[in-house]
């Protein structure tokens, strides 16, 4: 059954933040003596909930009040702290409205949509590379995804819940607009239905379309909107050629079949991400293109992003690529967003020699403890797949945190046949012991005697107190050098995200 949990279109693998610029009045102070209350700013977040308290999209923190309104996928809005928590999961994309206030937020509205929402096949569940199929859709499944049975437990025994036929609703980013690849954040089994009769829905890019047949594609799935009424594809431009081709649309229908993949729709409804001209955003999502590697200049979903001059945090702009998790922030112009500030959301980075090696793991010397996972996402460079790799290789890493300790690698790169001393260790930084310790991946780092320094890497070394002032646990993206010839290995630490 839906939950009641604020609708979030999208976009394309897009989840969007638009801060809108308009203020709402603030008084000024009796007899002219008081300064004026600063003005409440309207917001608009779009992303992933990371967490409660109130509610954290994206690590950023939203109070709920009695008065704040939450919905999921068009049920009828509840209120109230309580009750809003009670439908709303971690790992859900949410729309959020509200008002800013310096460093407070207060959500009005919270919206969930589903990604999609069909049966899948048994037969089509992959267990050794996490994935499973939906309306023609590869759903991404791994230790990050949050299941809505609560039982945790891993990705495997999850996917062993699924038998022929159960509808299951995902919640994520599209990767791929071309073979229809979904990274899941979140995935509910319904327990009402096993086929599309009560509906079924999709969001994606329009691939293919052909205006004469009444078809196009998403991924894999053919979408039929013969017998959709003209009410319902209103928001289309009037179908010629392939004229919606790259354009971003919700799809419902009540018919699927499973042979030929297609959805006879009833409803086509354009789900673009818009905002008000100049308003600040943020925007959440996967890199779909980059027309000229290194500039700066990418498409985020179906939004481009010119963020030549904009400050990098977890990566560089070089390393910008298709299929990666971004998180940027600026002001948009038409469907343009000039960013101040990106960063990288896949922000584990490690470098050093191959440890040990098996099936689908490795793990590298100097960093005990962390378990490096590949799956059938993972995108090698200068080698094929792990079998291309021998213990001593030097090997560059880029990925997120999986369950505890383990890396779920989305790339892993050769650097050299010949073993290296130099190690690297990125990521969140899990815990801190004021005034020396941080934590990062389950590996303690003593920093007393170490080169301290802030985002700008450029500027002089910061001092101790200045650093961990700095440092927010489970939010900041710290860098640690090191060298393996090094008693305590470790020799600077480096701030990448405050």
């Amino acid at each position: 059954m839906r939950r009641s949990s604020v609708l979030f279109h999208l976009l394309g693998a897009v989840g969007v933040v638009g801060l809108l610029s308009a203020c709402s009045g603030g008084g000024g102070g009796s007899s002219g003596t008081t300064p004026a209350a600063a003005p409440a700013t309207p917001i608009v977040s779009s992303g992933t909930i990371t967490k409660f308290g109130s509610v954290y999209i994206n690590d950023r923190e939203y109070l709920i009040d009695a008065s704040t309104s939450t919905s999921v996928d068009g049920s009828a809005p509840v209120f109230d702290d309580g009750p809003a928590k009670s439908i709303l999961k971690v790992g859900m994309v949410v729309k959020v409205s509200g008002t800013t206030n310096g460093s407070s937020r207060t959500a009005s509205t919270i919206t969930h949509t589903d990604t999609l929402e069909g049966p899948q096949t048994k037969v089509q569940v992959d267990k050794h590379n996490g994935t499973l199929t939906i309306l023609g859709q590869t759903v991404v499944v791994d230790d990050t995804t949050h299941f809505d049975d609560g039982r945790g437990g891993s990705m495997l025994n999850q996917l062993d819940d699924l038998v022929d036929g159960d509808v299951v609703e995902v919640s994520g980013f599209v990767k791929d607009s071309i073979t229809g690849v979904i990274v899941a954040s979140f995935i509910e089994k319904t327990n009402v239905k096993k086929d599309c009769l009560a509906g079924c829905e999709i969001e994606g890019i329009v691939t293919g379309h052909i205006a004469g047949t009444t078809t196009f594609k998403i991924g894999g799935l053919i979408v039929d909107y013969e017998g959709a009424a003209a009410a319902d594809i209103k928001d289309m431009p009037v179908p010629i050629g392939s004229n919606w081709n790259g354009l971003f649309v919700e799809v419902k229908g009540t018919v699927f079949n499973s042979l030929t993949t297609t959805l006879n729709a009833t409803k086509v409804e354009r789900e673009d991400f818009q905002a008000p001209e100049g308003n600040e955003v943020e925007l959440e999502g996967i890199v779909m293109s980059v027309p000229v590697p290194g500039s700066g200049n990418f498409m985020l979903g179906t939004t481009e992003v010119q963020a030549a001059n904009a400050q990098y945090l977890g990566g560089l702009k070089s390393e910008v690529a298709v299929g990666q998790n971004l998180e940027v922030e600026g002001t948009i112009s038409g469907n343009v967003i000039t960013a101040g500030k990106v960063k990288f959301q896949d922000a584990v980075r490690l470098e050093g020699n191959v440890k040990t090696l098996g099936a689908s793991t490795m793990t590298l010397d100097g960093l005990t403890g962390i378990i490096v996972s590949v799956n059938g996402q993972t995108e090698f460079k200068k080698v094929l797949d792990l079998t291309g790799l021998k213990i001593n290789y030097n090997v560059r890493i880029r990925g997120r945190q999986g369950a505890g300790n383990t890396v779920i690698a989305t790339e892993v790169e050769l650097i050299d046949t010949k073993a290296d001393t130099k190690v690297s260790l990125q990521g969140v930084v899990q815990s801190l012991l004021v005034p020396s310790t941080i934590t990062i991946l389950g590996i303690p780092i003593d920093t007393s005697g170490l080169e301290l320094r802030g985002t700008d890497d450029l500027l002089p070394p910061i001092s101790s107190s200045a650093f961990f002032g700095a440092v927010k646990p489970t939010i900041t993206i710290v860098k640690a050098q090191g060298d393996l010839t090094k008693p305590s290995v470790w020799k600077e630490v480096e701030l990448e995200s405050d």
